[in-house]
């Protein structure tokens, strides 16, 4: 029996039938075989055509210290008003945000482990947004460091006195600037 074998906290907290996070963990696990992370030669994006506008790649740079965003899905791109593809973290977000994302990569670099946070964060204007995210790390074999992270991420918007919502359909293209508040609900490593 290997660690995978069972639904590790977090991802088991998800619902049964929730369309992005779980069916990405149960290709990536999949995808291991008895490794404790797949390639990224295994992951076949004809396998998730389903996942596809909810994921991204992230090259992992010297040593876990930079991340280049490789691929970015175009449902990322929509909520976040703008295609990040082919930028750098330290780029392209700044502030805590970008110390938050960083420290979530460089973990499932480090680790050679999934990460599964959900974060709630607070806005200027009173808004509410809480993000479930998967960051799973692809390398050659289990000698080899990370080259790549394969992460989703799935959104939640809370309006000023409406209830949690389960989704949202509008780009939120001023995300990391107006950030007052990030808060960890829920951060397993898996």
């Amino acid at each position: 029996m290997t660690d995978h074998d069972q639904e590790p906290t977090g991802i088991s907290g998800l619902a049964s039938d929730e369309p992005v996070l779980r069916p990405l963990w149960q290709y990536w696990i999949k995808r291991c075989r008895d490794r404790l992370c797949p390639a990224r030669s295994d992951i076949d994006p004809v396998d998730i055509p389903r996942l596809l506008p909810h994921i991204g790649l992230i090259d992992v740079e010297t040593d876990a210290s930079r991340f280049r965003y490789r691929l970015i899905g175009t449902r990322l791109n929509e909520v976040f008003g703008k295609n990040f593809t082919g930028s750098y973290l330290d780029e392209s977000k700044n502030g805590q945000y970008a110390i938050f994302l960083h420290n979530l990569y460089a973990e499932a670099a480090r680790d050679r482990r999934g990460v599964f946070s959900e974060t709630a964060f607070g806005y200027r204007d009173t808004r509410h947004l809480t993000v479930l995210r998967l960051i799973l790390p692809l390398a050659e074999n289990d000698e080899s460091p990370v080259t790549m992270l394969l992460f989703a991420n799935t959104f939640r918007l809370r309006e000023p006195g409406d209830p949690e919502v389960p989704d949202f359909d509008r780009a939120m293209p001023y995300l990391a600037d107006d950030i007052v508040d990030i808060r960890s609900v829920a951060h397993h490593r898996l």
